[in-house]
């Protein structure tokens, strides 16, 4: 069911020019699925009880991974507004991943952001739907079984001249701790 983790991205979403989390120090990744898949940095690990500070560190490690696919010699600019969203009485908590990539000019972030969606989708996501128009393209993208759901926006924007942009938007499952 998408209704909840949406509601969780539009939370994400309207909060996008809040502070980042202060910097933690990551756990060592263990899979969650087999290890067949591409990238095994991008498969969510098992949080077992999920609380706030698990939830955080987690979120922040899977959009390292992502933006680790990009060359940074090619990044101009990193803005992450990542947050803990506590919980309201239609939405339980979650950790909301936002982070705004500014590319070189002359990186396509179109292409770009569908081969990061194209590896999330062979690396155990489930692409949901996608679209490429006016110069957007935005990938929405969900992982795991129930109690560990994950969802993920990926995008890229070049509908302004001389500007490339890809974002990550990533909502972790819900905090019960």
């Amino acid at each position: 069911m998408l209704i909840r983790p949406l509601a969780a991205l539009a939370l994400v979403l309207a909060l996008a020019g809040c502070t980042a989390a202060p910097e933690t120090p990551l756990p060592t990744p263990t899979l969650t699925a087999a290890p067949t898949i591409l990238n095994p940095d991008l498969v969510p690990m098992a949080l077992g009880v999920v609380t706030g500070e698990k939830a955080a560190a987690e979120s922040t490690r899977l959009v390292d991974a992502l933006q680790a696919l990009i060359d940074p010699a090619t990044i101009l600019n990193v803005s992450d507004q990542s947050q803990l969203v506590p919980n309201d009485d239609d939405v339980p908590g979650f950790y909301g991943a936002y982070r705004t990539i500014s590319l070189d000019p002359e990186v396509d972030a179109l292409g770009l952001s569908q081969t990061i969606a194209a590896v999330l989708g062979q690396s155990s996501w489930v692409i949901q739907s996608e679209t490429n128009e006016g110069g957007q393209y935005l990938a929405a993208i969900s992982y795991g079984p129930p109690g560990n759901f994950w969802f993920a926006l990926i995008g890229g924007d070049v509908s302004v001249s001389g500007q490339s942009v890809v974002t990550f938007q990533l909502a972790s499952p819900d905090v019960v701790a």
